[in-house]
């Protein structure tokens, strides 16, 4: 095994993602700091002990360090991971700014896109790099993780003064992180890192599939399968697929291999009774990252006169229904 790093990664958001990265790299040795958002979640995160993840039969266990904005850092924080909902990225960033280094290496793992345009707006200095996953996981509970599936991510760069072929060395150490082939059952969670080139690319086919069967099992308030066949949902989601793929096309993104339609219609078979997290949040009365999936696609389809009129209804619809 490669020998861990020995400065720190922190994590800002630790919910189903940022535990699985948590317990991941300290398993692999590396030292992980938890950013909390305020005294009540550190309390919480203290009398719970640390972060479980439960992966097959195999129950992980992990005490990691946890800080609020209000403690003192002895020194500065220069590798951090972000996984928060997409709307809260610069509300749960901001108030860590007097600890971040000015040139921190900062990678978003969120659904959705323009949050790292926001960011490096407000951290015009910071190395700002985007990853996307196909890991699922679902919370039991504060800082108690189940990982529903194992998939892979991926990390390039976004800031315009980082070379998108040029590996740093901080994510060569991450890539280093790579499963077995014996005894995956028998493991602590391990995850399955590779550096994109061109990262906006799978971006914007998450982007994609997230657009088209989020908001409507939030809107019809049902699990994935039960979209393929509804009466008013597969129409939309047709629509939707449509719209999508011609914003795409304008904006110079290779399409998807079967078409956006086929590949939602397989995904929503393979995840059957899973429910989107964008129904999850619906239901727990939290705000939905429908500004950073849907709402971003209607903002790039204006630039070419697009009118996502099937985003806008879904829009208009989760508004209604879900808290905005």
């Amino acid at each position: 095994m490669t020998r861990p790093p020995s400065y720190p990664w922190h994590i800002c958001g630790v919910g189903a993602i940022g535990s699985l990265w948590a317990s991941a790299l300290t398993h692999r040795g590396f030292r992980v700091t938890l950013l909390l958002k305020d005294a009540a979640q550190l309390a919480q995160y203290q009398k719970l002990g640390g972060v479980r993840v439960t992966e097959g039969k195999y129950l992980s266990f992990v005490k990691a360090e946890a800080l609020v904005p209000s403690n003192r850092l002895d020194t500065k924080i220069k590798h951090l991971l972000v996984c928060c909902k997409s709307y809260a990225t610069l509300e749960a960033i901001m108030p860590w700014r007097q600890h971040l280094a000015d040139d921190a290496h900062i990678i978003l793992l969120q659904n959705g896109m323009g949050n790292a345009q926001a960011l490096q707006r407000a951290l015009p200095k910071a190395n700002i790099y985007c990853a996307t996953t196909t890991d699922g996981a679902w919370r039991k509970g504060p800082f108690d993780v189940v990982r529903a599936g194992k998939g892979e991510t991926f990390i390039g760069s976004f800031s315009d003064h980082l070379l998108a072929a040029e590996i740093p060395n901080f994510i060569v150490n991450l890539l280093a992180i790579k499963p077995n082939n014996e005894n995956q059952q028998d493991q602590p969670p391990l995850l399955n890192i590779a550096w994109h080139t061109d990262i906006r690319t799978p971006m914007w086919h998450k982007l994609a599939i997230n657009s088209v069967i989020n908001a409507l099992t939030a809107i019809y308030q049902c699990a994935n399968g039960e979209l393929i066949n509804h009466p008013q949902g597969r129409p939309r989601l047709q629509q939707l697929c449509i719209e999508t793929q011609d914003v795409m096309a304008r904006l110079g993104i290779a399409p998807m291999g079967q078409g956006l339609l086929k590949t939602a219609l397989r995904i929503l078979q393979q995840t059957a009774l899973n429910k989107s997290s964008m129904l999850q949040d619906c239901q727990a009365g939290r705000p939905t990252e429908v500004e950073a999936i849907n709402h971003y696609i209607i903002e790039q389809g204006a630039l070419y006169h697009l009118p996502c009129a099937g985003h806008k209804q879904v829009c208009e619809d989760l508004r209604r229904i879900c808290v905005s």
